[in-house]
């Protein structure tokens, strides 16, 4: 079954706490900007600062890859078109402010202020002149995404299997009650054929054309 994108962000928001970590648990609605969980703001989130948050803590050792007590950028769950590699908004949310003297450039040192760029700077530095232009970061995103598609597909896979308590395939409106709570409030939208059950081509998107 083809899906719409407001479908898979219903998914999306149910399975892999993505935007949902950093949610008000107060039913207010709006997110939390992401400052006022990395309190001391030091561009990383320690254990103590996730506590606040339910859904961030309880995912915080799934996130916390390195196994260092923190969430680095990298760690953190990040939005599609996110702003550190420019997306839909053209670097001038994240990536550009990085761009500290304005040069049109990020510079090695520049970079160190992102984990994840600061990490990545060779691989991305295609042409070795010390510098990150906005070409090269979309370059190297692109040439990650299907390692980022890959990862998040595994990821859904053993959501799916762990809700799947008796092991037949596909989803009781019970499991995912028990299993998928925020997705339960969507099951009958997300059963489009009326079967009663869930499946994984229910749930996973149409490919990317």
């Amino acid at each position: 079954m083809n899906r719409s994108p407001l479908y898979f962000a219903v998914l999306a928001a149910a399975l892999f706490a993505g935007a949902a970590v950093a949610a008000p648990q107060d039913g207010a609605g709006a997110q939390r900007p992401r400052a006022k969980i990395d309190a001391n703001q030091d561009g990383v989130i320690t254990r103590e600062e996730a506590a606040k948050f339910p859904r961030l803590a309880e995912n915080f050792a799934k996130l916390d890859k390195n196994g260092d007590g923190k969430l680095d950028a990298s760690e953190r769950p990040q939005r599609r078109g996110g702003r550190e590699h420019g997306g839909h908004r053209g670097g001038a949310g994240g990536a550009a402010r990085l761009d500290s003297d304005g040069d049109g450039r990020i510079s090695q040192a520049e970079a160190s202020k992102s984990p994840r760029l600061g990490q990545a700077f060779a691989q991305i530095d295609s042409n070795r002149d010390g510098y990150l232009v906005r070409s090269e970061l979309r370059g190297y995103f692109e040439r990650e995404r299907p390692k980022r598609e890959a990862e998040r597909a595994k990821r859904f896979d053993e959501k799916f299997a762990q809700a799947d308590l008796n092991h037949d395939g596909k989803l009781s409106k019970i499991e995912v009650e028990e299993k998928m709570p925020r997705l339960a409030r969507s099951f009958a939208f997300l059963d489009e054929d009326r079967d009663g059950f869930l499946t994984k081509s229910d749930l996973k998107p149409a490919p990317r054309r």
